[in-house]
């Protein structure tokens, strides 16, 4: 089984970012998301959010 030191749930606009630093600062990170990366505001094209499709 695989372990990390940190495990980041929602690849919104924090998500990413966050993920870059702990792993600069070495440590093993897992980044989840159910379903689109980026989040609302950057998948849908307005703050509201909504279904993309």
């Amino acid at each position: 089984m695989r372990t990390f030191d940190a495990i980041i749930i929602g690849a919104g606009q924090a998500g990413p970012p966050l993920a870059g630093r702990l792993t600069g600062a070495g440590m093993s990170v897992a980044l989840v998301e159910r379903k689109l990366f980026g989040g609302t505001c950057v998948n849908t094209d307005r703050p509201g959010g909504g279904d993309p499709s």
